[in-house]
C-alpha cells in the first residue's frame, strides 16, 4: 500500500465562506519552501516499481530524523510514463527519472540536505545527449500547457486537504450557491464537455435531456464500462 497517512476529518461546510475560510487554514499552516518528494503513483510508474520505491524514502526520511522537515507526497500520473518511476523534488523541481531503491539514500543526503543536484540521475535528452534538470524543461513537458491534470503533481489522491489548499469544491460552491441548475447546464455546454467513450456525447445536452424530462422520480445511470 502506498497510501497517505496524512487523514483529516472535516466538519460540514455551510456556505462558500465556510470553505473559503477552510482553504486559507491549510494554506496558511503550509511552508512553500519545505522540501517535498513527489512520487508518481500512476499504473504505469508502479507497474516499474514505485511502491517499493515510496517505501524506501519513507524508510530513509524517517532514519534520517526528517520527518518534521521533508513532505513526501504520492500523486497521480506525471504523464511520461516510459521514464517511470518519476521522482519531482519541489520546490526547485528537479525530475530524477527512472529512479531504483538503491538511489533513494543518495537522493535524500545530496539533494534534499544539501540542495546539491545528482548528475547521473537527470534525465538525458536523446536528440542532443544533455543532462537536464528541471521537469518543465523537459522536451516532453515544456510545450505542454496542462489544464485538467494541472494540478496532479501537487496533490496525494486520499489527502483532501491538498485539494482544497488548491482550490477544491470552489465551482461545487458556485454551483449551488451562486448559480441556477439552468445556469450550470449552460457553463457544462459552453465548456465543451463530453463523454469519452467511442460517440463523445455532449454532456450538457444530457443533463439538459434529463432536466426537461417529464416524471417526478428521476434516474441516475452510471457508466461503468469504456474506462469510466
Amino acid at each position: 500500500m502506498i497510501n497517505s497517512k496524512n487523514r483529516t476529518t472535516k466538519s460540514k461546510l455551510n456556505s462558500p465562506a465556510e470553505l473559503e475560510a477552510l482553504r486559507k487554514s491549510i494554506v496558511e499552516k503550509r511552508d512553500p519552501d519545505k522540501p517535498c518528494v513527489v512520487i508518481c503513483g500512476g499504473t504505469g510508474c508502479l507497474a516499474l516499481g514505485a511502491a517499493g520505491v515510496v517505501t524506501a524514502f519513507r524508510k530513509e526520511i524517517r532514519e534520517q530524523e526528517l520527518e518534521a522537515k521533508v513532505d513526501l507526497k504520492v500523486t497521480g500520473c506525471h504523464g511520461f510514463c516510459e521514464k517511470g518511476p518519476h521522482v519531482l523534488i519541489r520546490p526547485q523541481g528537479i525530475l530524477y527519472p527512472r529512479i531504483k531503491e538503491s538511489d533513494i539514500a543518495e537522493i535524500i543526503s545530496k539533494t534534499i540536505v544539501k540542495g546539491d543536484v545528482i548528475d547521473r540521475l537527470l534525465y538525458t535528452d536523446p536528440s542532443t545527449g544533455q543532462k537536464i534538470v528541471y521537469e518543465q524543461e523537459v522536451p516532453f513537458y515544456k510545450r505542454q500547457k496542462r489544464i485538467i491534470f494541472g494540478n496532479n503533481g501537487y496533490i496525494t489522491p486520499n489527502a483532501i486537504d491538498d485539494y482544497l489548499a488548491l482550490g477544491g469544491y470552489s465551482a461545487l460552491s458556485k454551483a449551488l450557491f451562486e448559480m441556477t441548475p439552468e445556469g450550470v447546464i449552460e457553463e457544462v455546454k459552453k465548456a465543451g464537455l463530453r463523454g469519452r467513450g467511442g460517440g463523445g456525447f455532449p454532456t450538457g445536452v444530457k443533463w439538459e435531456s434529463c432536466r426537461q424530462a417529464h416524471g417526478d422520480t428521476k434516474y441516475i445511470i452510471c457508466n461503468c464500462d469504456e474506462g469510466d
